[in-house]
């Protein structure tokens, strides 16, 4: 019994310490101040290829996306993993249709959803409706 309680412990332990490792050395981290960033929308099926720029201090995409909902027609589902991005341009993706909505960093697939991708001065965020 005594070692089932121990390895319990352990294991509790070994989980905290990689969340705290992930959290302090892996985990995307936002940059504190001013910076412009670019923002681009593409939706094929509706002729949308929409850019804009924002100067702004805000250190998610998420809370860019918040902050300029009206101009973005932005909206956003809760799900188990987070929130997920529904509606941009006030097009609902279609999950019915496979749809949804994929976002680059540069160019480069985002590895983590939009509120924890840190906004950095300079870069280019693609959100573009893709079928999977």
């Amino acid at each position: 019994m005594k070692n089932k309680i121990l390895v319990i412990v352990l294991v509790v332990v070994v989980a905290v310490l990689a969340l705290y490792g992930y959290n302090t050395f892996l985990a995307p981290t936002s940059i504190e101040g001013d910076k412009e960033v670019t923002l681009e929308i593409i939706i094929e099926k509706e002729e949308v290829d929409k850019s804009f720029s924002f100067n702004t201090d805000l250190e998610y995409l998420y809370d860019l996306l918040e902050e300029n909902k009206e101009e973005l027609g932005f909206a956003y589902e809760e799900s188990n993993y987070g929130k997920m991005l529904a509606e941009l341009i006030n097009y609902n993706a279609d999950e019915s249709k496979n749809e949804y909505f994929h976002i680059y960093v540069n160019g480069v697939d985002a590895t983590t959803g939009m509120e924890q991708i840190p906004l950095n001065d300079g870069d280019v965020y693609k959100i573009e409706l893709k079928k999977w």
